[in-house]
């Protein structure tokens, strides 16, 4: 994720309604780096701007949301990808799941509130991931340092041997 505390949402949903209140949701949680399509085609147009996180419908007219993500994580494999669909059907939203989708979350009254839990569990997870990142590299950087100052000490310890003359 390019950005913890402001990251880029796309949302697609081709209901313009459901659409609208989506957008108004994160923004009165404060993800106001939004951009909304109703298509999965619009957002395609766009994935040059490398979003952090799409919030997606599972059902479009010829097109899936799993078709989409799996579209984009061919070339963006990092984007984090949030199913918000009016299917209540766990076989679709445990293939989803295992396909790559961080969540799914169920078109109903708990929905908004599940949504911004969603995103901010998902924020959390890069960060903690990068996090463990950083320290595994850290942790190899202190091993190679140390390796090559053991045998930069052993080299020395050697030639000094050789160059003795008393």
């Amino acid at each position: 994720m390019q950005n913890n505390r402001n990251p880029l949402i796309f949302v697609v949903e081709d209901n313009p309604v459901y659409n609208d209140v989506v957008g108004g949701i994160l923004k009165t949680n404060k993800f106001n780096n939004l951009r909304s399509f109703k298509s999965p085609e619009e957002c395609l147009k766009s994935i040059h701007l490398k979003p952090d996180i799409i919030v997606l419908n599972y059902a479009y007219s010829g097109f899936t949301g799993l078709d989409l993500m799996r579209k984009i994580h061919e070339t963006q494999p990092e984007v984090i990808f949030i199913f918000l669909s009016g299917q209540n059907d766990v076989e679709t939203a445990v293939r989803i799941i295992r396909h790559g989708a961080f969540d799914y979350v169920v078109k109903n009254e708990k929905a908004p509130a599940r949504l911004i839990s969603a995103i901010n569990q998902a924020i959390s997870t890069d960060r903690k991931a990068k996090v463990k990142r950083g320290l595994r590299i850290g942790g190899v950087m202190i091993f190679v340092i140390i390796l090559i100052l053991l045998i930069i000490l052993f080299s020395l310890s050697i030639f000094s041997d050789q160059f003795r003359l008393f």
